[in-house]
């Protein structure tokens, strides 16, 4: 979900740039940066936001400068042409000399152009503002697509590194019942060696029976490779949002690590499962990067 994306307009003496960011968050939070005038302005910045972004923390920069070379004071030239005739008009009328200080004239309101204060102004560089912010915005959406395709790529790598993982906990699962079958006979036989008593096979049979039902992780393993089908598909959608859904799936493929990690006994099947483990929570870290 991170990304950038700048754009630039000019729009008669002035220059219009937009600068936008986006870092990870589970929703989408906007914050805009504008000029004092185009603070009202800023429930139409959020609409375009939405329509183009869906998760992540987006900041978005509006700045309005005057053009380079340009002038850097803008007059209207027209109100204070109509102010020196109406002054001399007035003065004429009165019979007295006409001495017009543009200095004066030009601390009227109205005389200099201020976007802070010239609605007109405002209106007619407002909808180049907003084509600028959405070329901004198209520019991260790209970026954020580049940098998608390539965790597509890594997640589906970790898929594969989990998937054999899985099936590796599978197959070792009957040998924790042979082990377990193993060393138990061999520590009955050890303690009753001498004693005269017979080994009680039926007893026997019964404690390995349960403890293969303990150790049984037949149920964890179904439901993780139904969550690891549900993350691939999730993968391999386009033009929708499945961040959320990976992140779903992603916990519930750590719970069922961790309850298998918890029934598998002591031995190097431990080192194999937490490694599986290991490698679910590095699949969410990921996922948090995804729209």
């Amino acid at each position: 979900m991170t990304g950038f994306g700048t754009a630039e307009t000019q729009c008669d003496q002035w220059v219009l740039r937009v600068d936008v960011r986006s870092v990870n968050r589970k929703d989408l939070y906007t914050s805009f940066r504008l000029p004092d005038s185009f603070y009202l302005k800023e429930s139409e910045l959020q609409k375009l936001v939405e329509t183009k972004v869906n998760r992540g923390q987006v900041t978005l920069y509006l700045s309005c400068r005057p053009r380079a070379g340009g002038p850097n004071v803008f007059i209207d030239e027209d109100y204070v042409r109509r102010c020196i005739s109406r002054l001399r008009s007035i003065a004429e009328a009165e019979g007295i000399p006409c001495q017009v200080d543009l200095a004066s004239l030009l601390s009227l309101p109205g005389a200099m152009k201020d976007i802070a204060r010239d609605e007109d102004l405002r209106q007619e560089l407002w909808p180049h503002a907003m084509a600028t912010a959405e070329a901004a915005l198209d520019a991260l959406v790209q970026m954020r697509q580049t940098e998608g395709e390539a965790l597509s790529a890594h997640l589906t790598g970790l898929c594969s590194v989990i998937e054999a993982q899985v099936d590796a906990v599978e197959q070792a699962q009957s040998e924790f019942v042979i082990a377990y079958r193993d060393r138990l006979l061999e520590r009955v036989n050890r303690l009753l060696e001498g004693t005269g008593v017979a080994l009680d096979e039926d007893a026997l049979a019964r404690e390995v029976a349960v403890y293969a039902d303990r150790c049984d992780v037949s149920e964890e393993i179904e439901r993780m490779r139904s969550h690891l089908g549900q993350f691939r598909e999730a993968l391999q959608a386009e033009a929708e949002p499945v961040g959320r859904r990976m992140e779903f799936l992603g916990q519930e493929m750590l719970r069922e690590a961790g309850t298998t990690a918890a029934k598998v006994p002591a031995g190097p099947q431990v080192a194999q499962v937490l490694e599986l483990k290991s490698n679910v929570d590095r699949l969410r870290e990921q996922v948090r990067n995804v729209e």
